[in-house]
């Protein structure tokens, strides 16, 4: 299941609402990456430490909160219900969407203040959404699935296990470690400042993995939600 949900997650990137969902997402958080990398970069502010704790914390929730907006409007295109997104089809779920995303932005903040833990989450921004990723998805779907399909679904029989999980886990990052030795291998020929290259493209870059793999993540569950012949 975990190779079929690799190749179906590739498969899914190229459909039109998944696609512009991807795209306006990344938009969304390379802006606000800028923002933050201006906010705690004003050497001339006092409070510049300060400012810059808020955004990273203000920051995690509004990941969460685009990831739930990103996931709740593509959900039944995943989950292989509609042959596009509406938001029509899932606008009765926006308010667990909202508490989604609150939940996993918690997750993720608790997560940062565990000393090992906390340190390799913020060092591997693909890893941070999709761990917060894969909670938001699984608090989402599941009530989704059971009101759309009007039965009950026992979640060990549709969600990955443990073993299935780490792998994703450790796809994303070391896919997105060697997209971070690759953009210090561009920067010379990007005419911009070292440290404004890799502090911006490179989490750029595994963010965009973290986004792909949650993908393959989701395609695991809508295999088993339509098991083949």
């Amino acid at each position: 299941m975990f190779l079929d949900g690799l190749s179906h997650g590739f498969k899914i990137l190229v459909h039109p609402s998944i696609a512009l969902a991807t795209l306006l997402f990344m938009a969304a958080q390379l802006l606000f990456l800028r923002l933050i990398r201006w906010s705690t970069g004003q050497k001339e502010m006092g409070d510049a430490f300060s400012a810059g704790c808020l955004t990273q914390i203000v920051g995690v929730l509004f990941q969460a909160l685009a990831l739930g907006l990103l996931l709740l409007w593509t959900l039944p295109v995943l989950l292989g219900l509609e042959p596009r997104a509406s938001w029509a089809a899932v606008e009765g779920f926006a308010m667990l969407a909202t508490r989604a995303g609150l939940i996993a932005a918690l997750a993720i903040t608790l997560l940062s203040f565990l000393p090992w833990l906390g340190n390799f989450l913020a060092g591997s921004p693909g890893l941070e959404v999709l761990v917060g990723g894969g909670i938001l998805f699984r608090l989402l779907s599941h009530p989704y699935l059971e009101a759309r399909l009007g039965r009950k679904i026992p979640a060990e029989s549709l969600y990955p296990g443990l073993w299935e999980s780490l792998g994703y886990l450790a796809l994303a990052f070391l896919v997105g470690r060697l997209l971070m030795l690759a953009t210090l291998k561009l920067r010379p020929a990007s005419g911009q400042p070292p440290n404004a290259f890799t502090r911006l493209w490179g989490p750029s870059l595994d963010t965009l993995i973290g986004i792909v793999v949650l993908y393959m993540y989701a395609q695991s569950i809508a295999l088993r939600l339509h098991p083949g012949p």
